[in-house]
């Protein structure tokens, strides 16, 4: 199939998106709620743009070496030895945290929907590991068919998101939406780059399509305005319709840490309708499924890269073993430590996706004069994407402390 297929450039534009819609944006209205609905679109359009200039950022850095490749060896290139040996702690922490949220989270929907929906009675370890096992399996067989699995996901994804829509917006009430304070926004600026991290999936869908520079930056694009879109609509929905006080309310969500089924929950409490509750389940499972499986994908390449292991049939099953085996111990060891994972992934989050795209632009470029691709920033304008990424930094570490203000239930 060629690179320049729209099939291809769609099932890459769904990849990017499958891998940003998943953890993000099932706490995203649970940790912006405080901070009010009209100053969280504002801050989720500014996030977009940044976010969306360094991922072009890893466009062309990506572009600038032949072959497969990934952060590891970009940033030592590009940087480093040095820098390079950072970049594999830093994304192993993050990668990892991320995994760990999204294995907690899908183990938890994996039972509830066998125990409620198939009337089995599944212990929990149990759980983790056949749906760990099974996601595995798919990503040892590789990038096309994780693309094959992830538009089928995706169709599911779209089709209980549109029942959703259609379910709750007669029930979304207006003044709801003007809610909440902006100065309490400020903890969920760190979640929010997170749930833009599509970037480390970039050097792969690079190689997955030859190279080719119009079909990756038209699939990045269109990848990176969808889960935009889905997220602010999520957002006026959730936050138009569920509380920001109260037992079932946000707040009372947000500090009982189980975000992933408290929303659908609560909206089951409020207008107690089956197939609601169906539609909730069914998008909050094939969102997780989505993003859990581009996630994976990112990290066993770049283990693969890191360790210089061709990817040979005994090689893969190592590889397999090394990318799922510390989040599915952390789901045995905290079976509901879905937002406690994402908690840690903002600051490592902010250190990939934004300070190391930039950087390696900055003071690289200069090393490629002949580039087939250069984006149109700056160092003007990619040092402003710098000092957001130390932002971010401090600000997940000043909310780690207790330092920002929180808005109490």
């Amino acid at each position: 199939m060629s690179a320049l297929s729209p099939t291809r450039i769609a099932g890459g534009a769904l990849l990017v998106a499958g891998t940003c819609i998943g953890a993000g944006m099932i706490g995203l209205p649970v940790a912006t709620a405080s901070g009010g609905f009209f100053p969280t679109v504002l801050a989720f359009a500014l996030i977009w743009a940044i976010m969306m200039l360094t991922a072009f950022c890893m466009l062309e850095v990506s572009l600038w070496y032949p072959g497969e490749t990934n952060l590891i060896s970009m940033a030592t290139k590009s940087l480093g030895p040095l820098w390079g040996k950072c970049a594999w702690l830093v994304y192993l922490c993050f990668m990892y945290s991320v995994m760990a949220a999204y294995t907690s989270g899908g183990t938890v929907l994996s039972l509830e929907a066998l125990n409620n929906w198939l009337s089995l009675s599944v212990d929990h370890n149990i759980g983790a590991v056949v749906f760990v096992m099974f996601f595995a399996t798919i990503v040892f067989m590789g990038t096309g068919v994780v693309d094959k699995l992830n538009r089928l996901l995706m169709i599911g994804l779209i089709a209980a998101y549109a029942a959703l829509v259609v379910s709750v917006s007669p029930h979304v009430q207006m003044e709801m939406l003007y809610e909440g304070e902006p100065q309490y926004l400020l903890t969920a600026v760190p979640l929010m780059v997170t749930a833009f991290g599509f970037h480390l999936l970039v050097p792969s869908l690079t190689t997955y399509f030859n190279h080719a520079i119009k079909p990756l930056r038209l699939a990045i694009l269109l990848g990176g305005l969808i889960p935009l879109g889905v997220y602010l609509t999520w957002e006026a929905l959730i936050l138009g319709t569920i509380p920001l006080e109260g037992s079932t309310g946000l707040l009372a969500i947000a500090q009982q840490g189980d975000a992933v089924t408290g929303v659908t929950q609560a909206l089951n409490r409020l207008m107690d309708h089956h197939w609601l509750t169906f539609f909730a389940k069914s998008f909050t499972f094939f969102a997780l499924l989505s993003s859990f499986i581009g996630v994976a994908l990112g990290l066993f390449d770049f283990l693969a890269d890191g360790l210089g292991w061709e990817k040979t049939s005994s090689r893969k099953v190592a590889l397999a073993v090394l990318t799922f085996g510390p989040p599915l111990l952390f789901a045995q060891v905290y079976p509901e430590g879905f937002l406690l994972a994402l908690s840690y992934a903002g600051v490592f989050g902010a250190l990939l996706l934004v300070l190391y795209p930039a950087s390696m632009v900055i003071f690289a470029r200069h090393h490629h004069p002949n580039a087939t691709y250069r984006l149109f920033a700056g160092k003007g304008l990619l040092g402003l994407c710098i000092a957001f990424g130390v932002a971010v930094v401090v600000l997940q570490l000043l909310a780690q402390t207790h330092m920002l203000p929180v808005m109490h239930a």
